[in-house]
């Protein structure tokens, strides 16, 4: 991905203690509420290893978990970013068996050209992924196309409105520059797809790509910050760049205006919120000649 793989190559392990955390409570509801029931399933169905692609593996949370919590499955984890699979790599030798190794995949790749041949998954999983893609509806095909019959599509990603549109501790940093005279610079991005406008625009575009029996709902992700270590999210991740290109007399008066700032704010204005989508979808099975498609359901 150019632009947004280097980004994440040199910010992976900042990535993983700072912004892993944030995303983890929601990213994992696709293990909870959506997964389950597919590797039963495909368990019983084939006799054999369900197979799961998590899509923009990162750092490896979604990966690992699966392979930890389902003991017959085979999971791949593919990402475009080798600093990404250099930290997921690490995290799986910490934290997983020999066991648990053995099933586990981290393949470099990207979400609009899967390197697998066509049906060899059972589940494709993916969060906070399909926002950063060229082309979602190619993506979302060649999910399609690496399922085996109705194996399943499920994801999480952001929703338009990324966050709340006046997060306070934010706020505070954005007024210590001004206060400062400082101007953050713009870095250029490369086209991606962004976030999903709706709900129905989710169901919609699974519709297109050919999957069947498509579910999407809104939600809500939030996390409390904590007012100790906010500034060294910032400093370390959220706003590092600008942290970095300042000289250091003037960063530490940055960090002191932006720490004093944010005493001042009450404890309820650290609790961050952003809607997601969250949404999934099967690849038609075989079907006898007038079976009923599956349906589309918005909730």
């Amino acid at each position: 991905m150019g632009t947004i793989q280097a980004r994440y190559d040199a910010s992976a392990d900042r990535y993983r203690t700072w912004w892993e955390p944030v995303l983890a409570p929601t990213a994992l509801t696709l293990l909870d509420d959506v997964a389950p029931g597919i590797v039963d399933e495909s368990a019983q169905a084939a006799g054999g290893t369900p197979r799961i692609l998590d899509v923009g593996t990162g750092t490896g949370l979604l990966a690992l978990a699966a392979v930890s919590r389902w003991p017959r499955v085979h999971v791949v984890g593919l990402d475009g970013s080798s600093g990404m699979l250099a930290v997921a790599t690490a995290q799986a030798e910490t934290r997983l068996s020999a066991a648990e190794r053995a099933r586990l995949e981290l393949v470099s790749g990207h979400a609009g050209r899967l390197p697998f041949d066509d049906a060899t998954f059972d589940l494709v999983l993916s969060s906070f992924v399909l926002q950063l893609v060229p082309h979602r509806l190619t993506a979302a095909r060649e999910a399609l196309r690496v399922l085996r019959p109705g194996g399943r599509l499920a994801f999480v990603t952001w929703l338009v409105g990324l966050a709340d549109d006046r997060f306070a501790p934010d706020e505070a940093f954005e007024k210590a520059l001004d206060e400062l005279d400082i101007e953050g610079e713009g870095e250029a991005e490369e086209a991606r797809s962004g976030d999903y406008a709706s709900a129905a625009s989710a169901v919609g575009q699974l519709r297109r790509a050919g999957f069947h029996a498509v579910v999407a709902h809104a939600a809500t992700l939030e996390h409390p910050f904590d007012r100790a270590t906010y500034i060294d999210f910032l400093a370390e991740y959220g706003e590092r760049d600008v942290f970095e290109d300042l000289e250091p007399g003037l960063r530490a008066r940055l960090r002191d205006r932006t720490v004093a700032r944010l005493a001042r704010l009450p404890d309820r204005a650290f609790m961050w919120r952003a809607p997601v989508v969250v949404a999934s979808g099967r690849r038609p099975a075989t079907r006898a000649r007038g079976a009923r498609a599956g349906r589309t359901t918005l909730r």
